[in-house]
């Protein structure tokens, strides 16, 4: 029998093709704007690697995967369909001092809060959740290892008037696993979940 290992997951919505191309218009907007407004050292996050975080899980054991599924597709089931969103709007985190990630925004529906909500109530069970694992839904586009980021907020405001929304209906939900190599860390899918509109109501 294999050993156990940890292994780092979370759960997250992943951009189609069409929705990673307009994404990396954004980022490549953002990338050439900042190289004029600042003196910052950015690491851009691989357009493989674009998703919007629904969940943080943490570590698990590999043998409890299979258990995080049945209760992602319990959840997922219970969806007629997946939520829709809006990605508009540059920021960073933290706002005010020492940013170190730039991201773009998504305005989320009720759908979106269902689901977020259904996975809270299943995983609150096995690992320490709060308000926080919800707030600020975003696509992360680049971190920043250093430079001078002063006013970096108002410079994003006003690069976010020039930048059109993206619309985006996602087609599943991912359960991500992040490896670290000898390149940074890396997400790889270990299964999706799309809604069934003949399963309702599922506990």
């Amino acid at each position: 029998m294999a050993s156990p290992h940890i292994i780092r997951l979370f759960i997250s919505l992943n951009p189609r093709s069409e929705i990673v191309a307009k994404l990396c218009d954004q980022q490549a907007f953002l990338r050439n704007s900042l190289g004029h407004a600042s003196a910052l050292c950015i690491r851009w996050t691989k357009p493989t690697q674009f998703h919007l975080t629904l969940l943080f899980l943490g570590n698990f054991f590999s043998q409890q995967v299979e258990m995080l599924k049945q209760q992602i597709t319990k959840s997922v089931h219970a969806q007629k369909t997946l939520p829709r969103l809006v990605l508009h709007d540059f920021g960073c985190f933290p706002a005010v001092q020492s940013p170190r990630v730039l991201w773009i925004g998504a305005t989320v529906d009720e759908q979106f809060e269902a689901l977020q909500e259904s996975l809270l109530q299943r995983f609150s069970r096995y690992v320490p959740l709060d308000d926080r694992d919800r707030s600020y839904p975003h696509i992360t586009l680049g971190r920043i290892k250093s430079g001078t980021a002063d006013g970096l907020s108002e410079v994003l405001k006003s690069l976010s008037d020039e930048s059109p929304a993206i619309c985006w209906q996602p087609e599943a939900v991912s359960l991500m696993q992040s490896v670290q190599t000898s390149n940074g860390v890396e997400h790889c899918a270990l299964a999706e979940f799309t809604p069934d509109v003949n399963n309702r109501g599922v506990t």
